[in-house]
């Protein structure tokens, strides 16, 4: 018998927005609902399966955020910081006056997408969104060079005061450099130290293996979006550079991300042992963002704030999508949706190749994971 999430991949597999998908869906320990459906790509018989690797994309952000709050709950980070603090390239940031902003950014404020340090379609000022759409190094990534990276976002103006607007862009990647430096460690090697190894999340990464490479879930040629920002993600060349994008980078089947939405669903802790303390976990779970800042309303509609790593289903005000109160969700432009409510134990999973449609898909998940 066919339930709401057989019926809505059916109707995105049918409608060409994806070749394939898996979705899981599970409270307190029992899963509601599991399928793998369609194609692992497009031209090709393979089914899609519990082993296909996705690229993540911004659902890269929240384990980067979490990997930072255990460096947080050890004493080795400050939410209150500045970024210069740890990364002396950025104690130059300045507005586009050429003043220093009115406070440095903080690491808080990468959290919760306050820095400044915003991608083009971000900027609302024309002429500091043409500049930045010029360097697009969101279109080039994971090909980038990491200190070259960082000396541009050093050298270009803040698109906002930090912490008076929610401006997404490259604050996670400038969290990971953070990550990273404190461990004394590549990025990729760090998380799989703190947090895919304890969770048990063994195809987790930024480089794909060739052996593995058969199993990448891809989108279809026409979804002309993906294959220019996403199809990249993973595959590393001999002949350029590499970021480990924190931002974005990072690829997993949907089984090992449900280890750490799991983790979130059960407040933090895995098998017993605890990843972030009780405090900094419900600190994390809060909103952050000041009265007067609108919010992540592009990417969730109304209704939501954030917090220390995901969006926040606010106790008031109209939302596009049936969450509760106190419920966090993110995405990622490549087709990837998480929505996790740690008080019901509760959290949904949506992985597809498709960044044509994803704002709609993902809602659409969310009211058919709300029916089971």
């Amino acid at each position: 018998m066919s339930n709401s999430i057989d019926r809505l991949l059916a109707y995105q597999i049918e409608a060409r927005h994806t070749p394939g998908a898996v979705a899981h869906v599970e409270r307190a320990g029992k899963v509601l609902a599991h399928r793998a459906a369609g194609r692992l790509r497009p031209g090709s018989d393979a089914p899609m399966h519990d082993g296909a690797l996705f690229r993540l994309a911004s659902l890269s952000k929240s384990i980067v955020s979490v990997a930072a709050l255990m460096q947080v709950d050890e004493g080795l980070l400050e939410l209150d910081a500045p970024v210069g603090d740890h990364l002396p390239e950025l104690d130059r940031l300045r507005m586009k006056s050429g003043a220093r902003p009115q406070h440095a950014p903080t690491v808080r404020d990468l959290m919760r997408h306050t820095s400044g340090l915003a991608y083009a379609s971000e900027i609302p000022d024309a002429e500091l969104r043409a500049a930045a759409a010029q360097a697009d190094f969101a279109g080039q990534m994971p090909y980038v060079d990491a200190q070259a990276f960082l000396d541009a976002l050093a050298a270009a103006p803040l698109a906002a005061q930090p912490g008076t607007a929610f401006r997404y862009g490259y604050s996670t990647d400038v969290l990971g450099m953070i990550v990273a430096k404190l461990d004394g460690l590549p990025l990729g090697l760090a998380l799989k130290t703190r947090i895919f190894e304890r969770l048990g999340m063994h195809d987790s990464g930024f480089e794909v293996p060739s052996a593995a490479q058969g199993r990448l879930a891809a989108a279809y040629a026409e979804d002309a979006a993906w294959q220019a920002r996403v199809a990249g993600y993973g595959l590393r060349r001999a002949d350029r550079p590499w970021l480990e994008s924190g931002g974005g980078g990072l690829v997993a089947t949907l089984g090992d991300y449900a280890c750490f939405a799991r983790m979130l669903a059960n407040g933090g802790s895995h098998a017993g042992e605890r990843l972030l303390s009780p405090d900094l976990f419900r600190e994390m779970c809060r909103n952050q963002l000041p009265p007067d800042v609108d919010g992540p309303v592009g990417f969730t509609g109304p209704g939501f704030g954030f917090g220390l790593a995901l969006a926040l289903r606010l106790d008031w005000g109209a939302a596009a999508m049936p969450c509760a109160a106190g419920e966090m969700a993110w995405s990622g432009i490549s087709g990837t949706a998480l929505f996790v409510h740690p008080d019901q134990r509760w959290f949904a999973l949506c992985f597809t190749s498709n960044m044509s449609s994803r704002m709609m898909a993902r809602m659409e998940f969310r009211r058919a994971a709300g029916r089971l």
